[in-house]
Parts: C-alpha cells; sequence; structure tokens
C-alpha cells in the first residue's frame, strides 16, 4: 500500500517533527511560547525536508505525526509529555498541507538549479528570487500563505 497526498505518493513512511517546544537554542521558537518561527522537519520516505515552515498547519500540541503508509495507520505525539500518543487511521488536513509545503520547497529547489544552470546572466543573478516566487505562486494556488 501506499499514501497519496496531494501530488506525492508516500510508499512507506512520513514524519513531520514539529518544533513546538521552546528550542533550547533560541528560547523565542516553537508555538508553545506564543511567539518566533514555528518550523517542522519533515520525512517523505528517505527525503528530508529540515525547518520547512509550517505555522498555520501543525496544532501547538503535536510535537510529532508518524505515518506509517504500508498499513496507512500512524499516531501523533503530544507535546506536554503527559498525554498518550494517539492513534489514526487517516491523516489530517494539517498534515496535508505540510506536504504540500514540501513540494513547494521542491519547486524552489527545482526553479532554483534551472535558473542558475541557464548560462544567462540576468537569469542566475535573479535566481534566488525567481525560485522564491515559484513557491510561494505553489502553495498561493493550494490556498497556503508562506
Amino acid at each position: 500500500m501506499v499514501t497519496t497526498v496531494n501530488n506525492t505518493t508516500i510508499n512507506s513512511r512520513l514524519t513531520i517533527i514539529f518544533d513546538s517546544g521552546i528550542n533550547e537554542v533560541n528560547s523565542n521558537d516553537g508555538p508553545v511560547s506564543g511567539t518566533g518561527n514555528t518550523e517542522s522537519d519533515v520525512i517523505i520516505d528517505s527525503l528530508n525536508y529540515n525547518n520547512l515552515r509550517s505555522h498555520t498547519e501543525v496544532p501547538t500540541e503535536i510535537h510529532a505525526l508518524q505515518w506509517n503508509a504500508t498499513s496507512n495507520t500512524g499516531w501523533l505525539e503530544y507535546t506536554d509529555k503527559i498525554t498518550p500518543n494517539l492513534d489514526i487511521s487517516e491523516l489530517p488536513s494539517w498534515a496535508t498541507n505540510v506536504v504540500i509545503r514540501c513540494e513547494a520547497e521542491d519547486e524552489y529547489k527545482t526553479t532554483l538549479e534551472a535558473e542558475q544552470n541557464s548560462g544567462d546572466a540576468s537569469r542566475i543573478a535573479a535566481a534566488e528570487t525567481t525560485a522564491s516566487t515559484a513557491r510561494v505562486t505553489y502553495l498561493s494556488n493550494k490556498s497556503i500563505t508562506y
């Protein structure tokens, strides 16, 4: 079995680890404190997406989502370390949005590489801006803000 989310096929696993606690390196980071950046590290099969913006997706009480695509089951882990993990048999909508953010990162990387390899000096100079625009456009088309 596989799980398909938007345009992404997950063959074995999806892991979303949310920066939901106070980060010891940067104490102004995480939704628990209500300030700073809120980011996720995401693993889709063997692909890693680190520090993805997820400030509008993941609920603040969630620390992680683990999903086994071969059984279409998983669980949610909570930030309070008291609430037991919650078994799930379908992905929450916020997880779909996080996967869409991964797709947008792929769009960014593909566009950046194409622009940098274009051989055109003006395109190379504007590569970062063009790639950022491609990412924002991808997300906007899915009704997600960057």
